[in-house]
């Protein structure tokens, strides 16, 4: 275990008042994994709200007011059908300002259709760029939205799900790696996903 993931482990820890032994760290390899450890440990005190929901109906009333029909809008749309795809960047801006909280910035594909998903010099691929954001669905979105936010949107002495800490373990790992929260998912490996040491 390298010390981007020492840090990381502590900064959970730090964050949920929690201690994780050692010998379990070494079985953390997943953000999955790093959330169930966290869901043994603390008190989940299940309540009415469903935060995914209460998000997604913020999320909604913002694209509403771009002129979309409210039943056109369902988790599994895509973002991409609901905004002009020949002014997104500034449609982007204005949701951003109509949710009224941190979301994903876009990507060069966003942008710029024609570039090709790898990058290549002299021949050899050097990386693939990052998949565009405005392609997800509004479930990703909202999913993304809670996890850059979870300060805001979740109070951590009132857990009341382990969808809640999932999404806290994600706004942290972006926070700390700088990974964005659009290319971080549940199943991926700290190390060979994320790249941490």
């Amino acid at each position: 275990m390298g010390l981007d993931s020492v840090e990381l482990i502590m900064t959970i820890e730090d964050k949920f008042g929690i201690s994780i032994p050692d010998a379990e760290c070494e079985q953390i390899y997943t953000v999955q994994n790093m959330a169930d450890s966290v869901f043994e440990k603390i008190k989940v005190e299940p309540n009415e709200k469903c935060l995914s929901q209460i998000v997604f109906y913020r999320i909604r009333k913002a694209f509403e007011q771009f002129g979309n029909e409210k039943w056109n809008i369902t988790p599994n749309t895509k973002m991409s059908e609901l905004l002009s795809q020949t002014d997104l960047k500034n449609d982007w801006t204005r949701l951003g300002i109509r949710i009224g909280l941190k979301i994903p910035d876009l990507v060069d594909l966003d942008l710029d259709k024609t570039l090709n998903k790898e990058v290549r010099f002299l021949g050899f691929k050097v990386f693939d760029r990052t998949e565009p954001v405005a392609e997800n669905t509004l479930r990703k979105f909202t999913d993304w939205i809670i996890s850059m936010n979870y300060e805001k949107l979740i109070s951590l002495n009132n857990i009341s799900s382990k969808y809640e800490i999932e999404r806290i373990i994600c706004g942290i790992t972006e926070d700390r790696i700088g990974v964005p929260v659009s290319e971080i998912e549940l199943h991926h490996s700290f190390t060979s996903d994320l790249g941490i040491d």
